[in-house]
């Protein structure tokens, strides 16, 4: 299990928020005095950082303390960090009854310590003590404490225990989604540090919907590392609301194939980097293949492989069904599994609505083929989904740029064939 947790180094997020304010103020004492705390704590607070991080922070003179380059780019991520407690701290609001000023509470102001939130969000992500504890390598009674602490500074219940384990309440979710985030900037901040020294580090998250997985992606990542073999690539397959879940909360830093409508949501945003038509697919040798001019009549009979109806590719389905005027088929197999679609199509005469890039091997290698009729009205927008307001990592923004890169070249591939 790969938590928000890992490849974390446990930053201070007092020294943090200590150095946010010195780069926004650009004077010790002014920053001293805002975050209450003497100018000896907010001096050893830097040393630390500067220490950790093995980079000089700020340049210090007569007239103040100047961010460096590594220091302006750290005050960026921690900016957004304390953005994503902030967030968390107004929500909080809508679940407390004793009208507490959020900013008060240690947690929402990064007054709290990393381990605790990291024991709050190893139990978040395996709701059960000792796995959490086994998951950080420490005590179950340390892990224990720590979400006690935590439940206590809040005065709401983030777990209860349950005969399955341990279910999270309702702000637990909230709570857990914005320190994900937070934790996700101080991972970007190291990568972004790494970065201006000339070395190109970390790990880029891809969540994979079935249209790209044979072809988009995987071509997308062997570019990517054949130009920096360094990076880390973790792909997540799932049905799109739980990579929705996990790209909001910061596990993801994209999802990859049909995009969604997202007009409605401010934290997510989409880019568009083709369209692309679904195919009725079959096994070679299937007694449709050598057929011409084939219409959706002809496909009455043939017991049909389908996505679920939830998806932009089976809602395009139906309603070309509806315009032809032919009812649905009454049974089909719904899978967003090529490899299962692939066993079904080559045991058996049913046909798949696929498109051929999923079938680009398959086709090559003689197993499976599209036959020849034409859905006009499946178009459908292949992209990339993102955070919105959120700046990626520099392994994030690599990936993205040859994902673009190879998208042109596949589009300008079916334009020519067309």
């Amino acid at each position: 299990m790969i938590t928000a947790t890992d490849t974390i180094p446990p930053l201070s997020l007092r020294h943090l928020k200590a150095m946010l304010y010195v780069a926004q103020y650009k004077n010790l004492s002014r920053a001293a005095k805002a975050l209450n705390r003497s100018q000896t704590a907010i001096t050893k607070a830097i040393a630390d950082l500067e220490s950790q991080l093995d980079v000089t922070l700020f340049n210090r003179g007569a007239n103040g303390m100047s961010p460096t380059i590594y220091g302006d780019a750290l005050a960026k991520r921690v900016e957004q960090m304390a953005t994503e407690f902030d967030s968390a701290g107004k929500a909080y609001l809508a679940y407390q009854h004793k009208h507490k000023h959020y900013k008060n509470i240690a947690v929402f102001s990064m007054d709290i310590s990393y381990k605790r939130l990291a024991s709050f969000i190893a139990v978040f992500e395996c709701k059960d003590i000792a796995a959490a504890a086994n998951l950080l390598r420490i005590t179950r009674t340390t892990v224990y404490n720590a979400v006690r602490q935590l439940e206590e500074l809040l005065e709401l219940p983030l777990f209860e225990r349950g005969p399955d384990g341990m279910s999270c309440s309702a702000f637990c979710i909230v709570l857990a989604r914005h320190v994900k985030l937070a934790f996700a900037q101080i991972r970007h901040a190291i990568d972004d540090i790494a970065s201006i020294n000339g070395v190109t580090l970390g790990c880029v998250s891809i969540g994979t919907l079935p249209y790209t997985r044979t072809l988009l992606t995987p071509r997308a990542i062997i570019h990517l590392l054949d130009q920096y073999p360094q990076l880390d690539v973790l792909t997540t397959e799932g049905p799109y609301s739980v990579l929705e879940a996990s790209l909001r909360s910061g596990d993801l830093d994209f999802i990859v194939g049909a995009i969604r409508d997202t007009n409605n949501s401010k934290d997510i945003v989409t880019e568009k980097l083709f369209e692309d038509r679904l195919s009725v697919i079959t096994r070679k040798g299937h007694p449709l293949e050598l057929k011409k001019h084939l219409t959706l009549f002809d496909l009455q009979n043939y017991d049909w492989i389908l996505p679920s109806k939830n998806t932009p590719a089976r809602q395009l389905f139906d309603q070309v069904l509806k315009h032809a005027g032919i009812a649905p088929p009454e049974h089909a197999v719904q899978t967003s599994s090529l490899s299962t679609t692939r066993s079904l199509l080559l045991e058996s005469n049913r046909v798949a609505l696929l498109s051929e890039h999923q079938i680009y091997y398959d086709k090559k290698c003689g197993m499976l083929t599209a036959l020849d009729i034409e859905l006009k009205q499946t178009y459908r927008p292949i992209g990339v989904t993102m955070r919105a307001r959120t700046q990626p990592s520099p392994a994030a923004r690599l990936f993205l740029n040859t994902l673009r890169e190879v998208a042109e070249r596949l589009s300008r591939k079916d334009t020519q064939a067309n």
